[in-house]
């Protein structure tokens, strides 16, 4: 466009040039026409050069708003290593003040892996027949019972927690002394067999290890939260849920052989 407009414009100066009599800044030919083009061709030059200023400017804002999440990115990332540490560190720390009070020998071990369905409740800790584990070795945690040691390699073991459908240890309500067989039924929660109906429990009644097999006495299982009579009228159905978060372990203890 302003291609045509300068030719047009050259065109004209010809032509009035070629009139001596009329100058060529006072030709009504100027006037009229020449002036609105220039007038038309400076504001089409304006607007042209608003625009690429423009396209230049949003440019470099994409390209700033661009290094600006990536820097928003990498924040929020730091924060996020930040608190995991801190987090880690808080729980390590408890941890470690369990372990000097608890009159076991502990060994603490990080949770590498887990396998954890309706049925089976596996995790696998990175301490293994080096570090003195053997089988059927209690694992617990600064809230309690969590499973035990069922598989032992060089440098790692599997543990069965007690959530687990194989899972078998012996438990009393802490309150009355009744003992029964805990038996683990997925998720957070374990059912406490072989208590007779004339048995005292009550829903909140804590229950601990019986001393009985493996674990030592009075590690805390769980809270009782269902109790109901048996179909057999003679024995208690009592559904218990576990101390320890099973769905959250990052770090546990395996007590070691005496």
């Amino acid at each position: 466009v302003l291609i045509c407009l300068l030719l047009i414009f050259t065109v004209i100066l010809s032509f009035s040039s070629r009139r001596k009599d009329i100058p060529v800044g006072k030709s009504p030919l100027v006037s009229e026409i020449i002036y609105p083009c220039q007038k038309l061709t400076l504001s089409l030059s304006n607007k042209v050069s608003y625009a690429w200023q423009s396209t230049v400017y949003f440019f470099n804002l994409k390209k700033d708003n661009k290094k600006l999440n990536n820097e928003l990115s990498l924040l929020k990332k730091q924060n996020n290593d930040l608190s995991e540490v801190i987090q880690e560190n808080e729980r390590l720390k408890i941890l470690l003040d369990y372990k000097k009070k608890t009159k076991y020998k502990l060994i603490l071990a990080a949770v590498i892996s887990r396998d954890i369905n309706n049925y089976f409740n596996i995790i696998s800790i990175d301490l293994g027949y080096k570090h003195g584990v053997r089988n059927d070795i209690p694992v617990i945690t600064n809230d309690g019972v969590t499973g035990k040691v069922v598989n032992v390699f060089p440098e790692t073991s599997h543990v069965m927690l007690i959530t687990d459908y194989n899972s078998r240890i012996s438990g009393m309500i802490q309150r009355t002394i009744c003992i029964g067989s805990i038996v683990g039924k997925g998720g957070s929660i374990c059912e406490m067999k072989y208590l007779s109906i004339n048995d005292e429990v009550k829903n909140g009644d804590i229950v601990v290890t019986s001393g009985d097999g493996k674990f030592p006495k009075g590690l805390i299982i769980g809270e009782v939260f269902s109790v109901s009579k048996a179909s057999d009228d003679m024995s208690l159905n009592v559904r218990i849920k576990t101390a320890v978060n099973i769905l959250k372990l990052e770090e546990v203890f395996v007590i070691e052989k005496e």
